[in-house]
């Protein structure tokens, strides 16, 4: 008898984050478009922790509503901000892709600060 991961309906593509860190830090691929939640200067503040990151993502979409896979890349960008409580965070990063997207992309996202999300260019919110 097969099992499928709780929660997961049989041939829907997989959403569970990576529990690994990358060995080596990993900077932004060269084919990333500028801009908001693709680039460390301007990340995606969904807050929440973990599952502040999660549900934005499982909210995201590819831009036809193709349903997402993604794995967490590790951590990175430490920033400082005398607002949270241990001075500081740090930025996850985000492979994601979607059936039709020629190559996946990185997502970084701040589980600590939260601004009204929105979508990066190429994908949308629903």
């Amino acid at each position: 008898m097969r099992e499928d991961a709780p929660g997961a309906e049989a041939g829907e593509p997989s959403t569970q984050a990576a529990v690994q860190a990358p060995a080596a830090p990993v900077e932004t691929p060269a084919h990333e478009p500028p801009g908001y939640g693709y680039t460390k200067e301007d990340p995606i503040k969904v807050g929440g922790g973990p599952d502040g990151e999660h549900e934005y993502l499982h909210h995201l979409r590819g831009p036809e509503g193709q349903r997402l896979r993604y794995n967490r890349r590790g951590s990175c960008c430490g920033f400082k901000d005398p607002s949270l409580p241990f001075g500081g965070g740090m930025l996850d990063m985000y492979e994601v892709t979607y059936e039709g997207l020629e190559k996946p992309v990185i997502l970084f996202l701040d589980m600590y600060r939260r601004e009204e999300p929105r979508a990066p260019s190429g994908f949308r919110l629903d």
